[in-house]
């Protein structure tokens, strides 16, 4: 029965819809999308990509008499990158019968981390850092975007549309990280850190789409 009730889904897709695609370059998160067209819904699956990176600087000098030398001076720098993934679904609704149409869509997805590194150069913070980081990538838990937007289209052919848009993302994220240690003779001690992270804001878009 699952069986027959696909291939009926299926033939009506591509009987009444055409594949439709999409791309938004711009922005801090860059979006494309494949989807059916089904009237004036059009279900789709979608790729979001972030990526970061920064630096921190820290110096520190100083004269103290006590000292030798009494003059001192430290420095140092740490540098981050990484990368998220972000594959969601979601559903579009293009409305109106002018060249000119406004459109609306949600969508919702799980985030991946596809890297994260960052680099100090004192050597001795190095390996800590290392652990950092590794405790991150195993600890992720919960990653969850949904994405939210409205703007208008403009067709200059039945096909061929660009169109403008306003964001809203919100984005959830987790990490857990637990150590225990024995140091023998019934002595033990347990370490824990439970974080939870959201964010929300707002950016604009701007889509180039093709109805096939």
């Amino acid at each position: 029965m699952r069986v027959i009730t696909s291939l009926i889904l299926l033939t009506a897709c591509v009987a009444f819809a055409g594949v439709s695609f999409g791309v938004n370059p711009i922005g801090p998160m860059p979006e494309s999308y494949i989807g059916y067209k089904i009237g004036p819904v059009v279900p789709y699956h979608y790729l979001n990509i972030f990526n970061t990176s920064g630096h921190v600087y820290y110096h520190e000098e100083g004269y103290r008499e006590y000292r030798d030398p009494p003059n001192y001076e430290y420095a140092d720098t740490l540098t981050w990158s990484g990368s998220i993934m972000a594959p969601s679904l979601g559903t579009k609704v293009v409305l109106g019968n002018s060249e000119l149409k406004p459109f609306v869509r949600l969508s919702a997805g799980m985030a991946f981390l596809l890297s994260l590194n960052a680099e100090i150069n004192d050597e001795d913070d190095q390996e800590e850092i290392d652990e950092f980081i590794q405790d991150i990538k195993d600890g992720i838990k919960n990653p969850f975007v949904l994405t939210g937007g409205a703007g208008v289209e403009y067709f200059f052919t039945d096909r061929f549309s660009v169109g403008g848009e306003f964001i809203y993302r919100y984005a959830t994220a987790g990490f857990y990280w637990e150590e225990y240690y024995d140091w023998g003779d019934g002595d033990w001690e347990r370490d824990e850190v439970d974080v939870s992270l959201n964010l929300g804001g707002t950016s604009a878009g701007l889509w180039f789409n093709y109805y096939f």
